[in-house]
């Protein structure tokens, strides 16, 4: 049994990052996958409307997750600004970012197939397969 939900959640993460990368080439976004040190970020820079994805960079947060935070900044930022992966700041831009962020996914996962009822009950798994526990109140005001 654990095996299959294992196998269900690589495959709905794997369904999801194809769609939400098909709407990166939508809004001509370009993600470049640097491998860095541990500890530096992804970064976007909305003037350049380019991604810089570290796969080394260590965060509970997935890989769907922070690729929609960053497009979220892209989408959504104004001037010449450059971000950096943070999605615990305080700080609008970053909380606007997580936001957006998880409204991309949940209409990927979601779907027009649940209703807001179903989103509703749904959230648990939503929050678990995308690993955001730590902003999961962001989740609820979404849903």
């Amino acid at each position: 049994m654990y095996q299959d939900l294992y196998e269900a959640n690589e495959k709905a993460i794997q369904e999801v990052s194809e769609i939400l990368n098909d709407k990166i080439s939508e809004f001509k976004i370009t993600v470049i996958s640097m491998p860095s040190d541990t500890s530096n970020s992804d970064i976007s820079n909305i003037n350049k409307r380019v991604i810089i994805f570290n796969p080394n960079f260590e965060t509970t947060f997935s890989v769907p997750f922070r690729i929609a935070h960053e497009m979220s900044h892209i989408l959504d930022g104004n001037g010449s600004k450059t971000y950096t992966f943070s999605p615990l700041s305080k700080k609008t831009e970053e909380i606007e970012a997580n936001m957006h962020g998880i409204q991309i996914l949940a209409d990927i996962f979601f779907g027009d197939y649940y209703s807001t009822t179903q989103r509703w009950e749904y959230r648990y798994r939503f929050i678990e397969l995308f690993d955001l526990q730590p902003i999961a109140h962001l989740v609820e005001k979404c849903l």
